[in-house]
């Protein structure tokens, strides 16, 4: 049967269920259990952020969602099936993994090769790999990358072309483990803008484990602590990250500027001065709670702003 190289891509209906985990635990061979009889629900369209203290359960949890490991007990459910031994060499139709390390996934000699191994792989036609292999090219903006060997990239292109892997298999979710590990800066903010382009113009549910909360501040709708194998809390971004004193308590901290607010409001108090309401997780939303300049300007906002962040906090 002819298929044409004109593909729609399919996605879930906002607020579908994309991803669930009923009641699951796992445990590493005799060792304490890693995850512990969790339920959680990810719905199409979301941007999901996942921190916690290291051996929390986090990167297990992605794990068990893309068939790489399976529940000890309970079940994963990805597009309505459940992930068991027989359905989990099929997972990564539905599901893209981005690793902790570009390196453990880039393995052809150069970008694009690496970029079509996956269509490849499943004996697309030839002109359909093509075309998936320059839309993701050109989604992640690393068109110029094609023909470069792999070994040449920077740590940040090498993200990029390992997304962009992840991308030709058009999954319904894609998974990060702590995506901007190892990146400077400039870097890891780039890459933050994309993920923010891929959830809110293309409609991909991502579902993100990282300790920055600074970044988190800058994509994530919805924010997931653990620890000790379980979820200790649940909720939006907005709600979760400007809990100072509840944070602290799970050894995580507050976005630089949502300490400095915090910080600036006890001071009004001690003063018996008006604290500000509600306190802002991005130097864009700190800067239209000041009035110092567009929300847009973003580059004025960290020249204003952050200096006395780094002062004060």
């Amino acid at each position: 049967m002819h298929r044409s190289s004109c593909e729609k891509i399919k996605r879930c209906a906002a607020g579908e269920e994309v991803l669930r985990y009923d009641r699951v635990s796992f445990q590493y061979g005799k060792g304490m259990r890693a995850i512990k009889k969790m339920s959680l629900t990810v719905t199409s369209g979301e941007s999901v952020a996942i921190c916690g203290p290291n051996g929390s359960g986090k990167t297990t949890l992605l794990k068990l969602a893309s068939g790489i490991l399976l529940p000890s007990s309970g079940s994963v459910y990805l597009g309505g099936e459940n992930i068991d031994k027989k359905k989990r060499k099929d997972a990564f139709k539905k599901i893209g993994f981005l690793f902790q390390s570009s390196e453990d996934q880039l393995f052809c000699p150069t970008v694009k090769e690496d970029i079509a191994y996956g269509p490849t792989n499943i004996n697309l036609e030839k002109e359909v790999i093509e075309k998936r292999t320059q839309d993701a090219l050109k989604l992640m903006k690393i068109k110029h990358l094609e023909n470069r060997p792999i070994h040449h990239l920077s740590g940040g292109e090498k993200k990029r072309v390992a997304l962009a892997g992840l991308l030709v298999m058009r999954p319904e979710v894609i998974v990060l483990d702590e995506p901007t590990g190892g990146l400077d800066r400039p870097t890891s903010k780039e890459l933050i803008k994309t993920f923010r382009h891929l959830n809110n113009d293309h409609g991909y549910t991502l579902v993100v484990v990282t300790h920055d909360t600074d970044l988190i501040a800058e994509f994530a709708k919805r924010i997931i602590i653990m620890n000790n194998g379980e979820i200790c809390v649940d909720g939006l971004t907005s709600d979760v990250l400007t809990d100072v004193s509840m944070l602290k308590s799970v050894n995580i901290e507050a976005p630089i500027i949502t300490q400095y607010f915090n910080w600036h409001n006890k001071q009004l108090q001690d003063h018996k001065m008006k604290a500000t309401r509600d306190l802002p997780t991005t130097l864009a939303q700190a800067c239209c709670k000041e009035h110092m300049c567009s929300c847009q300007k973003s580059n004025v906002v960290e020249r204003k702003i952050s200096p006395a962040v780094l002062k004060q906090v």
